[in-house]
């Protein structure tokens, strides 16, 4: 076989494994919509003021707030730790790997439930912040799913 048949077989056979990397990507997140994603840190902070108080996401993808005074509010996302103290591995199954989008569902603001599609842009990165109001009579809950 001569040096251009052997690269033209290499160059097919890239692309035949970035297609089929690509599907598994699709299916992969086919497969886990609506599924709640445990170990989601999200972050409760006041405008103005700063953070006020911090959650992980249970097994169910919830985050409970309970109840906080009225005013204006933000949300911030992100990944937990994957490693727990001395260096030994959390259980978590199903964190929000890199580039996938999440749906967060927000119960408890002035005005009715919020639902959003948030995306973390890489692991360690933080998805853009949610601003909402609360009226001080309702629990602050967050749900958070993986999306289509």
């Amino acid at each position: 076989m001569n040096n251009a048949m052997k690269d033209a077989s290499r160059f097919g056979s890239r692309k035949r494994f970035v297609a089929v990397a690509a599907a598994c990507l699709f299916l992969a997140q086919t497969v886990f919509a609506g599924a709640p994603l445990k170990g989601i840190d999200v972050k409760l902070g006041k405008n103005p003021g700063g953070g006020c108080a911090a959650r992980t996401t249970d097994a169910g993808g919830k985050a409970d707030f309970g109840v906080w005074p009225k005013g204006n509010y933000t949300l911030e996302f992100a990944p937990a730790a994957t490693n727990g103290p001395a260096g030994q591995a959390k259980d978590r199954s199903l964190v929000m790997p890199a580039l996938m989008k999440a749906r967060v569902v927000i119960s408890g603001a002035t005005g009715g439930k919020i639902e959003r599609d948030v995306e973390a842009g890489a692991s360690n990165e933080r998805a853009a912040p949610i601003q909402f109001s609360l009226d001080g009579t309702q629990r602050l809950v967050v749900l958070v799913t993986a999306a289509d």
